[in-house]
């Protein structure tokens, strides 16, 4: 079971990379709360960066809620926290086709692509990760 602060943590120095250089255990310890331990940063603790670093936690949250591994409530859970981030403007990035759409979306030049080789196993619901979290439902996202 990965520690709160821990996580946090992960998730400030992700944030603070600008998904570039990023450390892989930082992408998999946030990963790996929000897929199999129900974790939903605190829109407080958010709103407490700086609007680029708003911009990557909200992207990041919303690339890992589209995976089948959640429940729908926690999939609700985690685009609702997004939801709170997404500025009513971002800045203009030209597009790329290299580039995550949803990363251009969010105004963003870098995306969480070149990581997923080391998060693509995680996201299975075979997965066998030790923790305590119960899901609050057996409805998974299809």
């Amino acid at each position: 079971m990965l520690n709160d602060k821990d996580v946090y943590d992960a998730l400030d120095r992700v944030a603070e990379s600008r998904l570039r250089n990023t450390s892989v255990e930082d992408m998999v310890a946030v990963a790996l709360a929000v897929w199999h331990e129900g974790f939903v940063p605190d829109v407080s603790w958010a709103k407490n960066l700086n609007p680029e670093s708003q911009r990557v936690v909200g992207y990041m949250i919303e690339f890992l809620a589209g995976f089948n591994v959640l429940c729908h409530e926690e999939r609700e859970n985690l685009l609702s926290f997004s939801e709170k981030l997404k500025p009513s403007s971002v800045p203009y990035v030209t597009p790329d086709r290299y580039r995550d759409e949803l990363a251009t979306d969010w105004g963003l030049k870098h995306d969480v692509t070149p990581y997923f080789e080391h998060l693509s196993h995680f996201q299975t619901r075979h997965y066998g990760h030790n923790s305590d979290y119960e899901r609050p439902s057996p409805n998974f996202v299809l």
